[in-house]
């Protein structure tokens, strides 16, 4: 009998939950999500027992603090998506002081009131992503004292309040992409010694005061691509120990100073691609890796590069892979990958060399793999490599030799294409015992001897 009175009981507890459940909503217990554009009011009647509320797709246009005074002592996450919201009136979530996760994205929102988050002591999640935000007011944000993750993306935000992150010390994430934030100032992340991740990408900076990062101490990824940035102070990442990953890429750096990567000992990947880089000096890279070093790709491809000093890579130990292509490049001198004993893809085509020094890759005992084409190279001088895969394709040689080929016993595939080469014979390619790949389209050859491939 104790059994049967249990079951009645429980079944009258969940026809309670249904016919508390507001119009358009689905409940569980505890948690309620409601969507609609047919929705045009704050739910009613949402029990008293609620922890989370997911609000969507509605045609509601304001909150009010009256909508949460049901179940404001038990609310732990509010989440209104893609919905008409135009205001928050000020003292909304004055109750909801046990908040943990609060988000507000895809609205009409341009700004909230000053005290808007006074009483949420306990919210470690603020998610206001993609609405129409203009501005933050001065210490908005200030009394979020356990903020674990902040993201601010995807807004009309043009500056930030100097002081808009104080107080906020235990933040570990600060996303502030897709804006299009003009200024900072130097002490704009001031006190956040916990952070891991900042975005700034997709912004309109054009410089990044010095001391900015000065305080960001645990800080492990930092992205600054894609803004308008054209120059870097000297010592501007010099007290990010912690650094893996740094995105400098789609700016207007036309320079950069000598040492900007020391005392980066943890660092793993640099992007400074599409960028105005017209030279690379001797210590660029130098001491970026001391110590535990795992940089593996360094990337500064499509830049305005027309030197590089031998040196300027000095300290890359790691690196595996290097791309400089699409630059201004007329010669390479000898000696730039020098010190580099891992390397073993090189990428420098889309350039304009015109010559390649013999002792080019002296010291680069792993190379794989090497891409020259679309050059200006009239010839390859003798036998510098001993590569497994040579590109060679859209340059201007005119003729080919046994010779050529001197030392590229181990070559597997070998791109000649759109050259000029006007003949070729057996013997120019017997010493190319492992070739397996041969491509010679787009060139002025009229004929092939019949033995030309006969082993």
């Amino acid at each position: 009998m104790d059994l049967v009175w249990f079951i009645i009981i429980g079944m009258c507890a969940m026809n309670d939950i249904a016919s508390a459940c507001p119009e358009n909503c689905q409940c569980k217990p505890s948690k309620i999500i409601c969507q609609g554009f047919i929705i045009k009011e704050f739910p009613s009647s949402i029990p008293p027992t609620t922890k989370t509320l997911f609000i969507s797709n509605t045609s509601i246009e304001s909150l009010k603090p009256a909508d949460f005074a049901t179940f404001s002592e038990t609310l732990a996450m509010f989440v209104a998506k893609d919905s008409r919201i135009v205001v928050v009136e000020p003292h909304t979530f004055d109750q909801t002081r046990n908040l943990v996760a609060l988000g507000f994205s895809g609205t009409m929102l341009t700004s909230l009131p000053q005290d808007l988050f006074q009483n949420l002591k306990a919210l470690s999640t603020l998610t206001l992503t993609n609405n129409k935000l203009e501005v933050l007011q001065p210490s908005l944000l200030t009394p979020l004292v356990d903020l674990n993750t902040l993201d601010l993306s995807r807004n009309l935000l043009t500056s930030l309040p100097e002081d808009a992150f104080q107080g906020l010390e235990k933040l570990g994430q600060l996303m502030l992409q897709r804006n299009a934030i003009r200024k900072l100032y130097s002490s704009t992340f001031q006190g956040l010694s916990h952070l891991k991740s900042l975005f700034l990408q997709q912004n309109n900076l054009t410089d990044i005061p010095a001391g900015i990062f000065d305080d960001l101490v645990n800080l492990e990824v930092l992205h600054l691509q894609e803004n308008k940035i054209t120059q870097l102070p000297a010592n501007l990442f010099s007290n990010l120990p912690k650094l893996k990953k740094l995105y400098l890429s789609n700016n207007r750096l036309s320079l950069l100073p000598s040492a900007i990567f020391l005392n980066l000992p943890n660092l793993t990947h640099i992007s400074l691609y599409e960028n105005q880089l017209s030279r690379l000096m001797p210590g660029t890279f130098e001491n970026v890796f001391h110590n535990l070093t795992e940089i593996r790709l360094l990337v500064l491809s499509r830049n305005r590069i027309q030197h590089i000093s031998p040196g300027a890579f000095n300290g890359l130990m790691e690196l595996e892979e290097i791309s400089l292509h699409t630059n201004r490049l007329t010669s390479i001198e000898a000696g730039i990958f020098k010190g580099l004993p891992k390397l073993a893809n090189i990428s420098i085509e889309n350039n304009q060399i015109q010559h390649i020094p013999i002792q080019l890759l002296d010291g680069v005992s792993r190379l794989h793999l090497l891409e020259l084409q679309n050059n200006s190279l009239p010839n390859l001088p003798k036998p510098f490599l001993d590569s497994l895969k040579l590109d060679l394709s859209s340059n201007q040689f005119s003729s080919i030799s046994a010779e050529f080929f001197d030392g590229l016993e181990k070559l597997t595939d070998l791109n000649l294409q759109d050259n000029n080469i006007e003949s070729i014979k057996q013997e120019d390619f017997e010493k190319l015992q492992s070739l397996s790949s041969l491509k010679l389209g787009k060139n002025k050859l009229q004929s092939l001897p019949g033995d030309v491939f006969d082993e």
